[in-house]
């Protein structure tokens, strides 16, 4: 762990921190989801009907149809989302934090703040790809939707994410 001297602009240390095994495999995962998409829009490309749900309602039904190039948004998206978070994932000390970073936990805050930002961005990735699929399902008749449990559950994956890595950040202030 090398640190270089901070600025005026940024007093907080600027750590050279590895990324560990597991953010790694967070990483090849969310590369995956990205090209998952990718495969299931190309394999089904063909059998898609010109006219494909672009949105779902709270319950998980259709509630908007569109052209089915709408679907390729969703992957390029997915690789906006990845790459930009992947991004920024290298540079926790920029970051904003709910309790000051000093050089004795600006370790630990940084891990966690960064281990969050790649969980999420995984997260996000596979819950598209689930969108995808169930869009795709859905506009050849194999599937109404993304399921009623579908909102409840991306809300407790997304949030409950959050607020473990805040409550480990709290620990670590």
């Amino acid at each position: 762990m090398n640190a270089s001297t901070s600025t005026k602009s940024n007093p907080r240390p600027v750590l050279d921190l590895p990324r560990s095994s597991f953010e790694i495999t967070l990483d090849i995962f969310g590369a995956l989801g990205v090209l998952t998409m990718i495969f299931f829009i190309v394999w089904y490309w063909s059998s898609l009907p010109e006219v494909i749900p672009t949105h779902f309602g709270s319950s998980g039904a259709p509630d908007g149809w569109g052209a089915k190039s709408t679907l390729l948004v969703l992957p390029a998206i997915s690789l906006v989302i990845y790459i930009g978070l992947t991004i920024l994932s290298r540079y926790p000390h920029v970051y904003n934090y709910l309790w000051l970073i000093t050089p004795q936990n600006a370790k630990m805050q940084y891990q966690t703040a960064r281990q969050m930002i790649i969980l999420l961005k995984t997260e996000i990735v596979w819950l598209f790809a689930y969108i995808v699929l169930q869009t795709i399902q859905t506009a050849l008749g194999k599937a109404k939707g993304l399921g009623t449990e579908f909102l409840p559950i991306f809300l407790v994956l997304i949030f409950g994410t959050i607020g473990f890595h805040l409550f480990k950040a709290y620990q670590a202030r």
